[in-house]
């Protein structure tokens, strides 16, 4: 199985970036008035040429399981190897301490599939510090690391194009703020990936983080 440590964020933070993801779209465009029937029948000789319909872009959100930062990715791993990575995040994971984190704004990737994504902001250095450890743990396990899995982001989904048509002018690379709730995670999560039906993420284990006085009003992630 693929292994992968991540955080997951409140269903409250996703759902508010989802909502904020909405201003990424283009506005739909206007209906044109009808002219009156008097006046059709005038027209019927020398009807214009109908301008090209703008295409319909919508959201489509990604699987609520797969909306977590990726921390760390290992290779192929058997669950006794998943176990001993566990047992050993356990004993030093709870001297690392809880970011408090925010969303500040969500954007459209520049190119195909065009993937929405929620930006983090907040105490992101100690976000890259927890994954600074794990990889330390993990390397002392003698697991195999991607060091490029780490993203300060939030994956939402991705834009859902009417058959095929390409994007809108000017919404690949957009961007649009959202200031959303503050939240602390309480844990790391060690998660497994299945290709059986499509994929799916499934928890191992939970590894708990160390807290203070700063989340004291935060959400916290699940």
């Amino acid at each position: 199985m693929q292994l992968y440590a991540v955080i997951v964020p409140p269903p409250g933070v996703v759902q508010g970036a989802l909502e904020a993801a909405g201003d990424l779209l283009p506005p739909a465009p206007a209906v044109p008035e009808q002219p009156s029937r008097r006046l059709l029948d005038r027209l019927l000789a020398r009807r214009p040429v109908e301008p090209p319909a703008t295409p319909v872009v919508a959201v489509v959100p990604a699987a609520p399981e797969s909306v977590f930062v990726r921390l760390a990715k290992f290779g192929n791993v058997t669950a006794t190897d998943a176990e001993g990575l566990a047992r050993a995040l356990d004993a030093v994971a709870g001297t690392w301490r809880a970011p408090v984190l925010r969303v500040s704004g969500v954007r459209v990737a520049e190119a195909h599939p065009f993937e929405v994504t929620a930006q983090l902001d907040g105490d992101v250095d100690a976000l890259r510090e927890i994954y600074r450890n794990i990889n330390e743990v993990a390397r002392l396990q003698r697991f195999f690391l991607d060091r490029r899995s780490f993203r300060s982001e939030l994956p939402l989904g991705s834009l859902d194009l009417e058959d095929g048509a390409a994007a809108p002018d000017g919404i690949a690379g957009r961007e649009a703020p959202h200031e959303g709730a503050r939240w602390s995670p309480s844990h790391v999560t060690l998660l497994r990936t299945s290709f059986t039906a499509g994929r799916t993420f499934a928890e191992v284990a939970r590894v708990e983080l160390a807290h203070g006085a700063e989340e004291a009003g935060a959400l916290t992630g699940a």
